[in-house]
């Protein structure tokens, strides 16, 4: 009888996986400050420096906009400016808390450079009468400030 001989040929080994390199990060610009470098220079996200032709153009010229609140200047580029001649405010003149009323050094009673309603003379120097005689008076008219205290105020 013929022998029959097997042999055993062993599984073929898996193949390796293979080594995945993730693709590098795209590579941006931004133009450079003009103020640290000329015109047309990038700077680039890997942190070289070269040229871009969209750097190349100076930014618009920056025109007044408008004054905002406090006297600040606020540009067509969205910059702005506290001192900016366009939008410079005079000092106002001293009034008595922005009243309309003139400052008058005799009437300070606390000596603050301000002349406050509180501290005006009113109808008993011959001006403008103050706000408290504004209200007593309509007080009186209304009946409810004692008739006495009014008639002693001439209301």
């Amino acid at each position: 009888m013929p022998t029959t001989t097997t042999t055993s040929v062993p599984p073929p080994a898996p193949a390796p996986e293979p080594v995945i390199t993730p693709a590098p990060a795209p590579i941006t610009f931004e133009c450079g400050d003009p103020a640290r470098y000329e015109y047309g220079t990038a700077v680039y996200s890997d942190g070289t420096i070269g040229y871009e032709a969209s750097c190349d153009t100076p930014p618009a010229e920056r025109v007044l906009q408008y004054c905002d609140y406090g006297g600040v200047a606020v540009y067509t580029d969205g910059s702005y400016s506290t001192t900016d001649p366009a939008c410079l405010q005079p000092a106002p003149a001293p009034s008595s808390d922005d009243s309309g009323y003139p400052y008058d050094p005799s009437q300070d009673r606390n000596r603050d450079g301000v002349v406050n309603g509180y501290e005006r003379c009113g109808t008993a120097c011959g001006e403008a009468p103050t706000s408290g005689e504004v209200q007593m008076q309509f007080g009186c008219e209304e009946g409810w400030i004692d008739p006495q205290i009014c008639a002693q105020a001439g209301y």
